[in-house]
């Protein structure tokens, strides 16, 4: 559990021309920032700027916070889409993998039913799929694969903004409920940012002399326990981040709001990516996050606030 993309291909085709010349525009524009209480705002950043480095970390998600949204005019696909869309696997993976989505999305999304039952039914989900990955020979090789084939873009800035965190002596807690997280330091390795200071909390799995996946490390991570109480049950990443009272959290799902336990820490600073321009969201976002990202852009405001934090 713990533990160089070239840009945008641009076709010849006239049409498709115009639509990722649109892309390419739109990944490096800056994002427009929101706050719904700015002096709120203020005054968590004020408390960072005010304690020692020593005493701060960061915990971000990775599937469209650090990465691009959209991609050639598409939503970035999650790894475990590009495993399933990509024929990596035996071929009745896609049907069954499709059909275990159906089924247990339609109760993730269900108001009427308990937040208790969801999970039960969210770890029966992952446990299920976990078995149909290693039935369906999962190989070291296919993530791999996915972490250097391009479908991946990180966000321009975010090498940067992560250098500045490792030079700084700031822990980043890279946070997934990925199905494959394996592809995630994989992919940071690729990009030349897997610095020292980051530690990943993802979904692993165990691997035979031959890379085939054999089972699942660890607790499995999915969207309805991401926060921090996993971290509790990692005794390096536990040590590594005692007695600091200060985080970051940085995520573009509503849910990446609890990454962090608020009543735990001093200072929680949340910041919201919100790849899409929905005022509707955006309210639901700014009671969610201090300061809310509009577009999928570039992280070059991130790394601004970084410079002035640490």
């Amino acid at each position: 559990m713990l533990e160089k993309n070239s840009g945008p291909e641009i076709s010849q085709n006239a049409g498709s021309l115009g639509k990722k010349t649109e892309d390419l525009l739109q990944i490096l524009k800056p994002m427009h920032l929101h706050s719904k209480d700015r002096a709120l705002f203020n005054e968590k950043k004020e408390a960072i700027k005010g304690t020692k480095n020593e005493n701060c970390y960061v915990i971000a998600d990775f599937d469209r916070t650090l990465t691009y949204g959209t991609f050639n005019g598409q939503k970035t696909p999650s790894i475990i889409s590009l495993l399933r869309d990509g024929k990596h696997l035996t071929e009745d993976y896609a049907e069954k993998a499709h059909a275990l989505f159906d089924h247990y999305h339609a109760i993730e999304c269900d108001p009427k039913l308990s937040l208790e039952y969801k999970k039960a039914q969210m770890q029966e989900r992952w446990e299920k799929h976990d078995q149909l990955l290693i039935a369906s020979q999962l190989q070291l090789k296919d993530l791999k694969d996915i972490a250097t084939n391009g479908h991946l873009q990180l966000r321009k800035g975010v090498q940067e903004s992560l250098k500045k965190l490792d030079e700084a002596g700031i822990p980043l807690v890279i946070f997934s409920a990925s199905g494959c997280g394996d592809a995630i330091p994989l992919f940071m390795q690729h990009n030349n940012c897997d610095f020292p200071n980051i530690s990943y909390v993802i979904n692993r799995f165990s691997r035979d002399k031959s890379g085939f996946a054999q089972g699942i490390e660890g607790e499995i991570i999915h969207a309805l326990n991401k926060d921090e109480g996993v971290f509790s049950k990692l005794p390096e990443l536990k040590t590594k981040l005692a007695n600091k009272q200060h985080v970051i959290v940085i995520g573009d799902g509503l849910g990446d709001a609890q990454m962090a336990q608020a009543n735990t820490h001093k200072t929680t600073l949340k910041i919201g990516i919100l790849t899409i321009d929905n005022p509707e969201l955006l309210k639901t976002y700014e009671d969610s996050f201090d300061l809310v990202l509009i577009g999928d852009g570039d992280f070059d405001q991130i790394k601004n606030l970084f410079d002035e934090l640490f």
